[in-house]
Order: structure tokens, then sequence, then C-alpha cells
């Protein structure tokens, strides 16, 4: 196992030198905006301008980061990165099941990791900020530092599978210092349409 991960590793670096994968393709930013648009949707997130107290949504998506776990001896414990709440290591991913099913493959290894060469962030379209109480992570912060109130959820850049029929994310509520969530979300093609098919709690404040 250990040499599968040394060899994606160096497949890793390879790729890094190369920067005209560095950016989002026009069906890419589709498929994005698409699944914002679900997740809003089925996720019930309260932040349409035309909801009453309606929450605060980022309008920059940021970048999952999604890492390959340090060697280890055996039985020593693992030692996780510290606190940023978009860290997935691959293993997570690639062995994560949904009803006894694995929902990534071993050949999408690869592909997902060099989704980490992609941009920090990406904005939402506008037609859909449009629809949004919108606001950025600055403001955000700019809020908590001088001590006042903030509601607002911030949205990572999906990770996709090989085949683009699966899709992987994170979403993080913060709404005090006390208050606050994040969880991840799975999302699958189904006829054409993206759907939300499983979700689980990341973290709790």
């Amino acid at each position: 196992m250990r040499i599968i991960f040394i060899i994606l590793f160096i497949c890793l670096l390879f790729a890094n030198c190369k920067k005209n994968n560095s950016e989002f393709n026009n069906s890419e930013i589709k498929e994005i905006n698409d699944i914002v648009k679900i997740v809003i949707l089925e996720d019930s997130l309260n932040v349409l301008k035309s909801e009453s107290e309606s929450k605060m949504f980022c309008e920059n998506l940021i970048k999952l980061n999604i890492y390959i776990p340090e060697k280890r001896k055996e039985n020593e414990p693992i030692h996780p990165l510290s606190p940023s709440f978009n860290n997935v290591s691959i293993e997570n991913l690639i062995y994560y099941k949904i009803e006894n099913k694995m929902f990534f493959t071993n050949t999408d290894s690869l592909f997902l990791l060099k989704q980490n060469l992609k941009p920090n962030e990406l904005k939402i379209e506008n037609k859909i900020i449009k629809k949004l109480n919108v606001t950025s992570k600055k403001i955000e912060l700019e809020k908590k530092k001088i001590g006042k109130s903030y509601n607002y959820y911030e949205m990572t850049i999906p990770a996709f599978s090989k085949d683009n029929q699966k899709a992987y994310l994170e979403l993080n509520h913060y709404c005090g210092n006390l208050c606050g969530s994040g969880k991840s979300i799975y999302l699958k093609k189904v006829n054409g349409k993206w759907k939300i098919v499983d979700k689980r709690r990341t973290w709790i404040s």
C-alpha cells in the first residue's frame, strides 16, 4: 500500500511541472456551478435573498487540499494535519463506502490528487450570486475581528472522479466562536443531474 502512495506522490510531483492543466475549463466551471445550486437546494441552506433571516454564502469557493498521509511505522499513531477544515486524505476518499460499495475507485486516485494543481479559489457564476446573500471570507473575518456577529457558509471546490460522475466537497458553517459545524458531501450524477447521495459531519463547535 505504501508503494502505491509513493508512486502517486512521484506522479503528482511530475504533474506539478505542467502548468497547462492548472485552470478550470468551461465544462468544469459549469459542473461546479451546477453542484453549488444542488447543494444549496438539497441541503436546504437558508442563503437565498428571497428567504427570511437568510444567512450569508461565500461567493468564492476554496480549494480542497487532498493529501497523501505521511509514512509511519507499524502501530505508530496517525498525526493529522493541523486544523484547517478543508483537508482530506486520499485514503479517506478512496476507501469511503456508501451502502457497502466504494464511492471512488483506485483509478480515481491520481485524478483526485491532480486537482490540487487547480487555483485556490473559484468565484461562483453571477446568475447564482444574484439570487444569494453573498459575502467574502475577508469581510467575515473582519466582522469576527471587531466582535461583530457573523453567520455564513463556505464551500470547497468539488473534487471529481475520473469519469466525472462523482464528486466530493466540504461545506462549513460559521456562526460564532462556539457556533459552527462542517460536513462532507458526496454527490453522484443520476440521469445526467447531480444529486447528493451521502453526507457526514466533519467537525462541530
